[in-house]
């Protein structure tokens, strides 16, 4: 039993040889080195076979699959395959930085329960500009999880969580969900009786927003599968968190498809007949369906930053 490892790391990746040794440097350079590292490789890569055994560590596994399973199934795989009492997921194009594991180790080991899971802020990085920590506030008391999930710049990254591995194994990612796996195996975690989200309230992974030059796993826009996923959904959120959700992520991305005026309509229809369609949401929905996805990334740094300058306390 003292040669089991303590945290399980499970890495699925496919054909980004060097995004995945960036992230499995992080975790090597972890303060806390009770740690086996499983990576899954989705489908056969000879490339990403030969990078991961260049790390000669016998911590390292490579699970390398026959054909392509998708994210999720990748990485249920790598956790029947884990033998750590945690689990710790990491995305082949994140990083970790080094006193991330012995953070959530510590809240892991004072929490009694079976049904948690230990997350931490992260750095949100964009290349080119200014580092943001996500996300911008921390849940508070009351807020149903799914509302915080998809509050403004609210939820949590997969390269945060790190859950025992029985819930893992409890509460499986859905097989085969080519999109929105984290939110959706997240919905159901929230829904078990007795579940608690602890937080640790530091950024301690950095999730790099993928260019859109860079092919990601989470697959390419598609507003009418998200509106199918949402609607399946729609049990485990609030009115209110259905109605953000359709807002920033299905009228965006119906936007960005140039799907027209009856796709608009019909987010319209659910958000006014299923939804909680505060002002606010509204206003965002005419925002996201009027103002070029490009514009708004340009003017958004610029917001973002008269939003600091507002809060900041006067001098004296």
């Amino acid at each position: 039993m003292r040669d089991l490892p303590e945290i399980s790391v499970v890495i699925p990746t496919r054909a980004r040889p060097q995004l995945l040794s960036r992230a499995i440097k992080s975790v090597l350079a972890q303060t806390m080195q009770r740690f086996e590292i499983v990576v899954v490789l989705d489908g056969q890569d000879s490339v990403t076979e030969k990078v991961v055994g260049q790390f000669a560590d016998p911590r390292i596994t490579l699970l390398s699959l026959g054909g392509i399973v998708g994210g999720a199934e990748a990485r249920n795989l790598g956790v029947l395959k884990a033998r750590g009492r945690y689990i710790a997921l990491l995305d082949d194009d994140d990083e970790w930085l080094p006193t991330k594991l012995q953070a959530q180790l510590c809240v892991a080991e004072a929490h009694a329960g079976a049904n948690f899971a230990v997350v931490t802020q992260y750095v949100y990085r964009v290349e080119g500009q200014p580092d943001e920590v996500w996300p911008a506030h921390l849940p508070r008391t009351g807020e149903p999880l799914s509302e915080f999930l998809f509050s403004s710049r609210g939820g949590f990254q997969t390269s945060t969580y790190l859950c025992p591995r029985e819930l893992f194994l409890h509460v499986p990612f859905t097989r085969g969900l080519k999109k929105h796996q984290d939110w959706d195996w997240f919905l159901q975690l929230a829904a078990l009786p007795g579940f608690e989200l602890l937080v640790v309230p530091e950024p301690l992974s950095i999730y790099w927003v993928p260019q859109r030059s860079r092919v990601s796993i989470s697959g390419h826009l598609d507003w009418e599968f998200s509106h199918r996923w949402a609607s399946s959904r729609r049990s485990l959120m609030t009115r209110k968190a259905y109605s953000r959700f359709l807002v920033k992520i299905c009228t965006r991305s119906a936007m960005l498809q140039q799907a027209g005026l009856p796709a608009l309509l019909r987010l319209l229809r659910d958000l006014i007949l299923l939804g909680l369609p505060t002002p606010f949401l509204l206003a965002e929905f005419i925002v996201c369906a009027i103002v070029p996805d490009d514009l708004r990334l340009r003017l958004r740094p610029i917001v973002q930053s008269r939003r600091r300058t507002r809060a900041r306390p006067a001098a004296g």
